[in-house]
């Protein structure tokens, strides 16, 4: 039996041969999982473009690290273990986007699937913590947080209501979610949280 004839989605194989050097089975393994990493990697960055490219970053990683591709003992484990850092790395550089801080307060304010009493304990302490962190705000960097995302009014609607300028509300705004996020971090919630809320895969 040639190469190519033995099972196509044997991954102990398909490593063995990738450590070869075999760009044919390497495009088989991506093949596999790469759709379901993509799946993973979108709902943690909410965009279409950089989950694709840390879908590749994840392979490209692979690729050059391929000499010890063998010493995997759960190769789907593996890769969704380096998809989970580099979704963290990204959490880690909303720091440096409004954009991005939008993105990671309403990936953590959505209620996660908490199917079980560990993960709706975790939530629930979690859920406390961003309480705990909104009360240490400022009052009017609370008011304006609250306004924003208990009540859902617009940052023009905000700046009328509390006679302040729109920049001065966007301003407030992201310097919350910063404070909450660096609590939630210092507090290990952070990594919890993501842990629940994109264990469905």
């Amino acid at each position: 039996m040639n190469d190519y004839a033995k099972p196509l989605y044997d991954d102990g194989y398909c490593l063995a041969k990738i450590k070869e050097g075999d760009e044919h089975f390497f495009n088989l393994i991506f093949g596999k999982y790469r759709n379901q990493l993509f799946a993973y990697l979108y709902k943690v960055t909410k965009s279409k473009d950089l989950a694709e490219e840390i879908v590749l970053d994840v392979f490209l990683k692979l690729w050059h690290g391929r000499d010890a591709i063998t010493e995997i003992q759960n190769f789907e484990a593996f890769l969704y273990k380096v998809a989970h850092n580099k979704a963290i790395d990204f959490f880690r550089s909303a720091k440096r986007s409004q954009a991005l801080q939008q993105a990671l307060w309403e990936a953590i304010t959505e209620t996660p699937a908490v199917d079980n009493a560990d993960n709706r304990l975790i939530f629930k302490n979690t859920d406390a913590l961003i309480k705990e962190a909104i009360n240490q705000l400022s009052p009017q960097r609370k008011k304006v947080f609250e306004l924003r995302h208990y009540e859902d009014l617009s940052y023009a609607e905000i700046a009328a209501t509390l006679n302040l300028s729109s920049n001065t509300v966007r301003n407030h705004l992201a310097a919350s979610l910063q404070f909450i996020r660096d609590y939630l971090e210092k507090n290990n919630a952070l990594v919890l949280l993501l842990a629940i809320y994109f264990q469905k895969k």
